[in-house]
């Protein structure tokens, strides 16, 4: 299988844990070979011993026939902002399944998500685009997980749970059975979700609540 140019997309934080994890899917033979971060801030690297750099900002950058991309940005706003620019200029985005990742039977998994170590997906799952899946995370049976939504470390979704386009979970959230996280919501660290979460609400605390309120 001839080689794809792998470009992440952020150089932060995230996006050095996305190489971390490129480079050990790489040895289990993925069949990429990196090429560099796009990123606004030609400096993002520096004094960091990388051996791939910074290529361009994402706006300037033309997608060439042999690259694919993931894109490492924390917030599920600027996810989509950043992977639709690439998207219109016709880029085309991978998947990154980690080798410690425990993937079950019926699950489907949307083109640029990013399956971090360690993490379980049962069965009978759907993951939308660009879904980022933290390390130590687990989803039950029969949950949706729509396009752009952030799953941090440590987080556990029960059964027939709902998490719609754009929901951020933090460290260690743990959703119900059958609960359904609306669009674009926040879900705190920590939180415990008991009922519905509507659709660009903030919630946080055990059992979580609006945060205005908590």
């Amino acid at each position: 299988m001839a080689k794809q140019n792998l470009i992440i997309i952020g150089a932060g934080k995230f996006g050095r844990e996305v190489y971390t994890w490129a480079g050990q899917t790489i040895e289990k033979s993925a069949p990429w070979t990196i090429k560099g971060f796009l990123d606004d801030r030609p400096d993002a690297l520096r004094g960091l011993n990388y051996p791939h750099g910074v290529i361009s900002t994402v706006a300037a950058y033309a997608p060439k026939a042999a690259d694919v991309f993931l894109c490492a940005m924390g917030d599920p706003v600027l996810k989509k902002k950043y992977c639709e620019q690439v998207l219109q200029k016709g880029g085309v985005f991978t998947t990154l399944i980690h080798p410690t990742a425990l993937i079950g039977p019926n699950v489907k998994i949307g083109a640029g998500s990013i399956i971090c170590p360690f993490t379980q997906i049962s069965c009978e799952v759907e993951l939308g685009r660009c879904v980022t899946f933290g390390t130590f995370s687990a989803t039950a049976h029969d949950t949706i997980i729509g396009d752009w939504c952030q799953i941090s470390g440590h987080c556990g979704i029960n059964g027939n749970a709902v998490l719609e386009e754009g929901a951020f979970l933090g460290s260690h959230a743990v959703i119900l059975p059958g609960v359904r996280v609306g669009a674009w919501a926040y879900v705190g660290a920590g939180s415990i979700v008991l009922k519905r979460v509507r659709p660009g609400v903030k919630v946080f605390g055990n059992p979580a609540v609006p945060m205005e309120k908590a």
